[in-house]
């Protein structure tokens, strides 16, 4: 066993009840918006209930979990926000993204995001509203998966085969075959657009950002309204400014 993987093992071994804790806070985040009760919890995490139920009363006198005296389920808590803000402020990909993403949204009067990427998942860190405002945009801090949109097709386009194939055969692409044609046309123009596949009249265009050693570390996405003739143009401005986070990255 590498030595990795031994440390982490020993680590679970005396502290137990913290790995589990993590795993409980894990499973709500990756169910968020939906309440769980303490059977599914500890099911998931694989726990007798009575471990599970201190765990949970723990977490929820620090408020890192919150529970429904209603229903008696369980969600993450709001002291979790100034905790994902204390980490998001020191983002060094923030830190480089933001002048861009301002500047991209005030030239093209337009909406632009910058997300991390963060395993098989993007969480939006930064964002500007250049024209019109958007209620359907995300917020800071909001979570995609890599099979949604024109910013999660950017990112599988550019990754390595390997790892792009393995979340393709995880079962969530209904049409894998089509989907791996047009990652080839992404690889091909640089950028992945959607023509009002959100919402009718909204369009979108999104390139990668890299890090050091050609590591894809987020993506760049605009969104707005403007005409369909304008995207392949807007696509090129996407990909000059997500250039640029990536030089200041150290790419």
């Amino acid at each position: 066993m590498p030595k990795g993987d031994q440390e982490e093992c020993k680590s679970r071994i005396l502290v137990p009840a913290l790995d589990q804790a993590v795993q409980i806070m894990l499973y709500l985040e990756k169910n968020a918006g939906e309440k769980r009760n303490l059977t599914k919890i500890c099911n998931a995490v694989g726990i007798h209930k009575s471990k599970g139920h201190s765990i949970l009363t723990i977490l929820q006198a620090y408020d890192l979990v919150e529970k429904d005296p209603q229903t008696k389920a369980y969600m993450l808590g709001a002291r979790l926000i100034p905790l994902a803000r204390a980490v998001l402020d020191h983002l060094d990909f923030r830190e480089a993204a933001t002048p861009h993403v301002k500047e991209l949204a005030i030239e093209t009067h337009a909406t632009a995001w910058f997300a991390l990427k963060k395993n098989d998942s993007l969480f939006v860190v930064s964002k500007y509203e250049g024209g019109e405002h958007y209620w359907v945009t995300p917020g800071i801090g909001h979570a995609f998966n890599l099979i949604e949109g024109a910013h999660g097709k950017s990112v599988l386009a550019f990754l390595p085969d390997r790892e792009r194939e393995g979340i393709l055969s995880n079962g969530r692409a209904a049409d894998r075959k089509s989907l791996r044609r047009e990652l080839a046309t992404v690889r091909e123009l640089g950028f992945a657009q959607d023509l009002g596949q959100f919402a009718k009249g909204i369009n979108a265009v999104a390139a990668p950002v890299f890090g050091p050693g050609h590591q894809i570390g987020g993506v760049l996405l605009l969104f707005g309204t403007f005409p369909e003739e304008d995207v392949e143009e807007y696509g090129r401005k996407t990909i000059e400014a997500a250039m640029r986070i990536s030089q200041r990255l150290g790419h």
